[in-house]
């Protein structure tokens, strides 16, 4: 009887084992190789869960970003834009990104946008993205980092000039507003102090108009904007009613010169007090060198490094009165700021106050080094690629003898 109960349970167990739904998987794509397979397989993946356009182009985003060792940039915009939580997580997971699940998951404030665009504007906006991209088509684009072109900004004012009139916005569909929004923001990035600027205050007014819910991604974008332009006030009085924004603290500003102040002028960042002070930077007598970088510039860091850890490079740029600033309309990068000055006190980095006072040093990529003779440029050296650039430098003041006789800085 003993040996039939365990018969019958073994029998059982094993009847319950057959039963037991098969636990599978969940898709993952980590390569090219595996990225083309799946495509031709036509099976359905995570992505199914964005709208026909956004799965197009995250689709195209793929297939030019894949690499045999992985995938080197995540297409997150559009995927924040368009899924909720439960859908951007599994396609974190789809393309083995899902560590970045918690930085995006911030960013998914209200509901998600699934409004496609219109053909038309979807193919001009294709055609400004290719603009964008090929900004810098010289040799050394490898070794600095872009920030402004003449041919982007002139294909966005081609493209959707005449579209970010306040009457045409008035007509536009929502979905083609999302694009021209996009339009103007990246624009603005690749060209401060643009029109595109107020054409992207403008669209993100009509969105609000129309009871679009703008606060997936759309007021960060404003508010990053606004703070660029240096327009605090402006970015505090946009903040007031949106309250999802009131963590993003706007930094106290403290005048010394005031408004009818004419010449050149930095902002000294204090990190506990979250204030910037701004004061009079004078024109050097003779010669000077500016050297301007960025955050989210690899190249920058490898010349700020290169500063740091060589003591020859550095007794010639402080001796050719070197004066470290950031872009004079890019965010500022309050961070960077503060710690570089923290660590290195007698170098410091300063914040440009406006674009404006800085428009004879004109900066297209970082980083820059610009040799200034009493207050203009008179030449330059651009770029830190991996093996450094220190000899370029070198170069450019041997050319100019005169900078070794000026120990006079912009401090």
């Amino acid at each position: 009887m003993q040996l039939r109960v365990l018969f019958m349970c073994a029998v059982i167990g094993c009847a319950q084992a057959m039963a037991a739904p098969v636990v599978s998987q969940p898709l993952v794509v980590r390569t090219q190789a595996q990225w083309q397979a799946l495509l031709a397989s036509n099976r359905a993946t995570p992505l199914d869960a964005l709208t026909p356009y956004g799965k197009q182009v995250v689709t195209e985003m793929l297939s030019a970003s894949f690499r045999e060792d992985g995938l080197p940039s995540l297409p997150s915009g559009i995927l924040v834009r368009e899924l909720n939580r439960e859908e951007l997580r599994a396609v974190l997971v789809f393309l083995d990104s899902e560590a970045y699940f918690p930085m995006l998951e911030r960013q998914l404030v209200g509901a998600p946008l699934r409004m496609p665009p219109s053909d038309a504007v979807a193919r001009d906006w294709r055609q400004l993205e290719n603009a964008l991209r090929s900004a810098d088509p010289s040799p050394q684009s490898a070794s600095a980092t872009t920030l402004a072109s003449d041919k982007s900004i002139d294909t966005y004012l081609a493209l959707f000039g005449d579209r970010m009139r306040e009457q045409r916005l008035r007509a536009q569909p929502p979905g083609d507003l999302l694009l021209l929004f996009n339009a103007a923001a990246f624009t603005n990035l690749v060209n401060p102090g643009s029109p595109a600027f107020a054409h992207l205050l403008r669209v993100h007014r009509e969105l609000a108009r129309r009871g679009v819910d703008t606060r997936r991604t759309l007021d960060d974008t404003v508010l990053h904007a606004l703070i660029a332009a240096r327009e605090f006030g402006q970015a505090r009085a946009f903040i007031a009613p949106h309250s999802h924004l009131a963590p993003n603290a706007v930094p106290q500003v403290v005048d010394t010169l005031g408004a009818a102040f004419a010449g050149c002028s930095v902002f000294d960042y204090d990190r506990a007090s979250h204030t910037l002070t701004r004061k009079d930077l004078p024109v050097a007598a003779g010669t000077e060198l500016v050297m301007v970088v960025d955050v989210h510039c690899q190249p920058s860091r490898r010349a700020l490094e290169a500063l740091r850890n060589d003591a020859a490079l550095r007794a010639r740029l402080q001796q050719a009165g070197l004066t470290i600033t950031v872009p004079p309309a890019a965010p500022i990068p309050f961070g960077l700021v503060a710690d570089w000055n923290a660590a290195n006190p007698a170098l410091p980095m300063h914040i440009p106050f406006s674009h404006r006072e800085w428009a004879s040093v004109n900066v297209r990529s970082v980083p820059m080094f610009f040799l200034l003779k009493n207050g203009r440029v008179v030449d330059e050296v651009r770029g830190w690629p991996p093996e450094g650039n220190a000899n370029a430098l070198r170069a450019l003041l041997d050319a100019y003898p005169v900078v070794r006789e000026h120990a006079q800085r912009r401090h």
